[in-house]
């Protein structure tokens, strides 16, 4: 993504088996492990969730990244194949480092990937989009209302995935204004 004239380039990158340690780390932040559905404690457990991003890609439910500003990984950006009752819709999914958050990265990601997937690609189109977060992440209702996306509903517990009340947040593509000039009676 193009710099702003506030914030730097960002980088969307497949993730590597080098970016364990920085998984992990970035994991020991209790406010983001509050609000995950899959906190991860260890090596083993950062090696196991990157096998999942991977086979995420090779059966085309879920794109997942690693976010980098200058070289240093920042967050994760996830688009995710929709996969009822949890996922209603193709939906969008992220997480930031301690030190990168309040910087407009997660919304950059956000409306970017929600713009690629109304843009007419063949590859997993979406005629909307959701972003689901746990009731009191405020943050994540921030980066929705940011990036346009309207609160749907409230959803019940899930567990295991989802175990307390979510928020849905839905956002639409936009309808193509269209002429109809099949129609016109002329003028007298």
């Amino acid at each position: 993504m193009e710099p702003t004239p506030t914030a730097p380039a960002l980088t969307l990158r497949p993730w590597r088996d080098s970016d364990v340690p920085t998984i992990v780390a970035a994991h020991r932040d209790e406010a983001m492990r509050r609000w995950l559905m899959r906190p991860i404690n260890d090596e083993d457990e950062a090696r196991a969730w990157l096998a999942d991003q991977h086979r995420g890609w090779a059966d085309d439910t879920l794109l997942s990244w690693a976010v980098e500003e200058d070289g240093a990984v920042v967050g994760c950006f996830v688009i995710k194949a929709a996969n009822p009752p949890v996922m209603l819709a193709t939906g969008v999914g992220y997480w930031t480092v301690a030190q990168a958050r309040g910087r407009g990265i997660a919304s950059r990601c956000v409306e970017t990937a929600t713009e690629w997937l109304f843009g007419g690609q063949d590859f997993m189109p979406a005629d909307e989009v959701e972003q689901l977060h746990t009731v009191g992440n405020e943050g994540s209702c921030r980066v929705a209302q940011k990036c346009g996306y309207v609160l749907d509903s409230v959803l019940p517990p899930l567990p295991p995935k989802f175990p307390d009340e979510g928020h849905r947040h839905l956002r639409k593509r936009p309808v193509q204004a269209t002429t109809d000039t099949s129609t016109r009676v002329p003028s007298p």
